[in-house]
């Protein structure tokens, strides 16, 4: 069977091949099937780029680089190829007039094949590269120590039967040196807190480059040099700044589990394949909290995740994920039930024109019983009411039974300025007081909180100084040098003077709910004192201004604290978050029981919590136990790799508009971290990476993805790290061949071509003319005369 094809006028005959072979040959030869393949390409990516729902079904949980990994785009992209091959050849003749679409189609088949190459071997993720570490070095101590130059962080070292503490005060970026030699530079420098066994605390200064200038300041006294008259207070300890190299770099949309025996400093990895990443899953709602106006779906998990290295501390343990959070946060509820009294109180603050307001206040909790204007107190008995406030303000209470003298005295800032006054004399009496201070909420070693306002007495035998504490109990006289506790000479405190009695009430809050054994007491103490106090019930609201009041919602007397993630309601989640709030459930069987916990994404796995730098990383590991009984901690992060070589970060730069950075990025024109690399034991010498200018090595490229942002109120802090991406680009130039051959083919498909064409139709129109034209001149006949004057 024969077909029949027109080529530039001319007509080639092509034979069909016949069978199945023929059939398929002639299906993978046909336009339309090319066609409806391209189509199928085209809906295929309009829905994994436009329509993200569709790719991030709980049923399919893919990425967009999974989705154009996925085989059904493989086999769409192989097969359209093969059509398009298929269809060059035996449908376009390989002569010099088609070259455009020989180019067109053989750059499409490179730049897929490129394509391949590139994604199959595609590596991307990014590293956090800290500019500098303190190295400390102490005799005695085995070998230097490091502390990571950001602000916060901290270690203590033992050195022999001696305690010695450390912590980076502040950081400066661009430090001015004032010496002769270097005026007008600056460097980064870094102030270290150091708090030795013996001595004050001093604080060193050390500039990045600049060993040199290394010197110790003395708080209140200045500088050490003007103050002892040497730079260094402690000239045995050694403190040095050091690169803070960076090996591993974290990969994108990836998962791992990271576990380490604790006090080990090398974490073990085991990647975890097969999680989720945009929806919940959980098998029981009981296992987190969920908000009841956002449903939470069902949908079970179970992921194992197997050890993949020998020394893995749980290599024989089953460690399964059971559960996914897209985005939750650890909450603490309480509930009836526990075997200790501790009172958790649940109440709202309800408007006619607002949303109403939850409180949840512990009583036994210094930092949790009180939340602005209330206040929850636990008394012991029912009769004790009558010792709640009577006014919000803290008075002192100044009684001289013998001659019936008693009176409130305010304690407020003026009444605290003129402790350095006269006495104030008890009129009717010989005695006079004076107030000191007042310290509120002292925890005490049992727990307890206790508040003190310290009165100095004057009686006709001499003057002493009362300790009044809230507890009664706890008010004490102190005798000596000047009535000053602290005195070398002082005397131990007695029971207090009888003849005298002071009782102090701190400020208290203007609204207060007690509870004790029998029930509840609301107390509301107005601008003018008292005006509410009276029991109150559960889920009742008490008015204490027009169109404001307070109720109670639950109140528990033996709560105990039931610890559970909270899945946030997608409305109140942050839109750029990603996986930042991610958690996964994971159950591990080391042959003690199951342990189920819940573990938070950490961005970056890091050695210690010193670099948990101002809560911009997280540093949380959870603690399992292995078979033997020793601890375990897992970190859930993601997959890491090595990089071909340590990187250090040398300096960084702001390149600003006129006026400087004022904590705004609109004044940044650019960022530019200068970084070296570890190359055959040597460092390079500082690459610039600037954003939109990356740097290769190794066959890695570096680039600008986040940086340590200074605060505005301190322009010249922050810039302590950078955040570096890090990616391959393999086949980038065979993508780059078969673009331009596809380019060119175009051009001379689209603009040579068709000149070819058209100046070969004026030859053949010419062509065409001159023999008729030679007939008309054969066939005439000129006249002599004519001929002759020609």
């Amino acid at each position: 069977m024969t077909e029949s094809i027109s080529n530039n006028g001319s007509t080639l005959r092509r034979r069909r091949p016949s069978g199945l072979l023929g059939w398929i040959v002639e299906l993978f030869s046909s336009i339309w099937f090319g066609v409806a393949l391209a189509s199928l390409l085209f809906l295929y990516c309009s829905l994994g780029s436009a329509v993200p729902a569709v790719r991030q079904h709980p049923a399919l949980e893919m990425t967009e680089f999974q989705w154009f990994h996925w085989w059904p785009f493989n086999l769409v992209v192989v097969l359209f190829c093969i059509t398009m091959v298929l269809a060059t050849i035996r449908r376009i003749p390989l002569r010099p007039i088609n070259a455009g679409v020989w180019m067109i189609h053989s750059g499409i088949v490179i730049l897929t094949l490129g394509s391949y190459y590139y994604f199959g071997t595609k590596v991307e993720g990014d590293a956090p590269v800290f500019r500098r570490h303190v190295r400390i070095a102490l005799p005695g101590l085995a070998e230097p120590a490091t502390l990571l130059a950001v602000p916060g962080a901290r270690t203590k070292l033992t050195v022999g039967p001696d305690l010695w503490g450390f912590q980076i005060q502040s950081t400066n970026s661009a430090w001015p040196i004032l010496s002769e030699e270097h005026q007008g530079e600056t460097a980064y420098a870094v102030n270290v807190t150091v708090e030795p066994p013996a001595g004050k605390p001093f604080v060193r200064q050390l500039l990045a480059g600049y060993e040199q200038y290394t010197e110790d300041v003395i708080p209140g006294q200045g500088r050490a040099i003007k103050s002892i008259g040497r730079k260094l207070v402690d000239e045995d300890l050694a403190l040095t700044l050091a690169y803070e190299p960076q090996e591993y770099f974290h990969v994108m949309d990836t998962w791992a589990l990271f576990l380490r025996r604790a006090g080990e400093e090398e974490w073990i990895e085991r990647p975890a394949r097969g999680l989720p990443r945009y929806h919940d899953r959980v098998g029981s709602r009981d296992q987190v909290f969920h908000d009841p106006h956002h449903p939470l779906p069902l949908r079970a998990l179970d992921v194992a995740v197997p050890a993949i290295a020998p020394a893995d501390p749980l290599a024989d343990a089953s460690v399964r994920v059971t559960g996914y959070l897209r985005y939750a946060q650890m909450e603490r509820q309480w509930q009836e039930g526990g075997s200790r009294l501790n009172p958790v109180l649940h109440l709202s603050v309800v408007g006619d024109h607002a949303a109403p307001e939850a409180y949840e206040l512990v009583a036994f909790d210094p930092q949790r019983r009180s939340a602005g204007v209330i206040e929850f107190n636990w008394l012991d008995d029912a009769e004790r009411v009558s010792t709640l406030a009577t006014d919000s303000r803290a008075l002192l209470r100044v009684e001289v039974p013998a001659s019936g003298a008693g009176f409130d005295v305010p304690v407020t800032e003026e009444t605290l300025k003129a402790r350095d006054g006269a006495f104030q004399p008890i009129e009717g009496t010989d005695f006079a007081y004076r107030l000191l201070n007042v310290q509120d909420n002292l925890v005490m070693g049992d727990g307890r909180t206790v508040s003190v306002a310290m009165v100095e007495i004057q009686t006709p035998e001499g003057t002493f100084t009362r300790m009044v504490a809230d507890r009664p109990e706890m008010t004490r006289d102190m005798h000596g040098e000047q009535a000053d506790p602290h005195s070398p000479h002082a005397r131990a405190p007695v029971s207090a003077d009888p003849r005298l009695v002071l009782t102090y009430r701190p400020q208290s809050a203007p609204i207060i709910v007690a509870a004790h054994p029998s029930g509840l007491y609301f107390v509301y103490n107005g601008p003018k004192g008292r005006e509410i106090a009276r029991p109150i019930e559960p889920g009742e609201t008490v008015e204490v201004l027009p169109g404001l009041g307070v109720r109670v919602d639950a109140v528990y007397r033996q709560a105990v604290a039931d610890v559970r993630p909270f899945v946030v309601p997608p409305p109140a989640r942050q839109r750029d978050a990603g996986e930042s709030f991610a958690m996964i459930r994971l159950e591990v069987d080391a042959g003690r029981g199951i342990q189920t916990k819940w573990l938070p994404f950490h961005r970056y796995v890091f050695p210690n919590d010193q670099y948990a730098y101002g809560g911009r990383f997280s540093y949380a590991p959870v603690a399992f136990l292995a078979g033997d009984g020793s601890v375990v901690e897992v970190v859930f992060s993601r997959e890491r790799r090595k990089l071909p070589g340590p990187i250090a970060m040398e300096d960084f730069e702001l390149d600003t508009h006129l006026g400087g950075y004022t904590g705004s990025t609109s004044t940044i024109r650019n960022y530019v971290s200068r970084l070296s690399f570890l190359d055959g034991g040597r460092w390079t010498p500082p690459a610039s990476i600037a954003v939109n200018a990356p740097t290769e090595f190794g066959g890695f490229w570096y680039f600008q993805s986040t940086w340590d942002k200074p605060s505005s109120n301190d322009p010249a802090g922050g810039m302590n790290y950078t955040g570096l991406g890090v990616g391959n680009r393999n086949g980038v130039y065979v993508q780059l061949l078969g673009c331009c051959l596809a380019v060119a083919g175009m051009i001379f498909a689209f603009y040579v071509k068709p000149v070819i064409r058209r100046r070969r139709l004026e030859l053949s129109r010419a062509e065409v003319r001159r023999p008729a034209a030679d007939e008309v001149i054969a066939d005439q006949t000129w006249p002599d005369e004519q001929a002759v004057e020609v």
